[in-house]
């Protein structure tokens, strides 16, 4: 039987970055919801989904992030990062950022394994193994002192050179992918179709606008530029001097 479990405490700091470090369980505590959680009842390293806002995804609605979930003797972690290149992650997230100390999570699971009996003189059913499907923000909450540890920074830039290997690799499997596509396609007794050659025809064009923007650069960079032109000059100088 699928459950959720509310979460509480959400400080949300460099929310531009995306990613999140965030308590979403606290161990041997009595939540809201009259459930005790005990310390390993989650799995660590298991991935898991960010939902869009009130559990929506469960409706059809787009994830909007996703993360991976360790433990610690006290706690259950989430190291998270929304997906900022959706438009649903960017809203949600600012959302989020917004609301500060007033958002609270939610997370989906299936319990695997829950028992009755008593805690602190306390009828509670003891959470022992569970299986979180996602986590979510939502209004309300019934998690004990869930809150954001910290909030990272993109990963370091990419260098020059690397991001010249990516476009090059990029390149050349896009063209072995349609090579394959037309052969795959001559073999059933077809061509490409006219859409796909259109495509290719706007790649072509731009692969050729690209590569004279590039040929510029390397003209304009030339260390020899300006001595090549100079001996041009005397070149030009000394024919003209042999006319005269």
């Amino acid at each position: 039987m699928r459950e959720t479990k509310a979460l509480t405490g959400v400080e949300i700091k460099d929310a531009d970055k995306g990613k999140v470090t965030a308590v979403f369980s606290t161990f041997d505590v009595i939540d809201l919801d009259g459930d005790v959680t005990v310390p390993g009842a989650f799995e660590d390293g298991a991935a898991v989904r960010i939902s869009a806002y009130g559990h929506a995804s469960w409706g059809g609605a787009l994830p909007i992030g996703k993360g991976t979930i360790r433990q610690t003797e006290t706690e259950a972690i989430l190291d998270g990062r929304f997906f900022l290149d959706t438009e649903a992650g960017r809203e949600t997230f600012a959302t989020v950022k917004g609301m500060g100390d007033l958002q609270e999570w939610s997370y989906g699971y299936d319990p695997v394994e829950a028992d009755r009996g008593q805690f602190e003189d306390q009828d509670v059913r003891f959470l022992r193994k569970l299986k979180v499907n996602e986590v979510s923000p939502v209004l309300l909450g019934a998690g004990v002192n869930t809150r954001t540890l910290a909030v990272k920074g993109d990963p370091p830039p990419t260098s020059f050179s690397d991001d010249a290997k990516r476009a090059l690799a990029s390149v050349q499997e896009f063209v072995a992918r349609a090579r394959s596509l037309a052969e795959l396609r001559a073999k059933e007794g077809r061509v490409l179709s006219a859409a796909n050659r259109e495509r290719l025809s706007d790649l072509l064009v731009a692969f050729g606008e690209s590569g004279a923007e590039l040929d510029r650069l390397l003209a304009e960079s030339d260390p020899d530029k300006h001595r090549t032109a100079l001996l041009s000059e005397i070149a030009r100088y000394e024919r003209l001097r042999r006319v005269i």
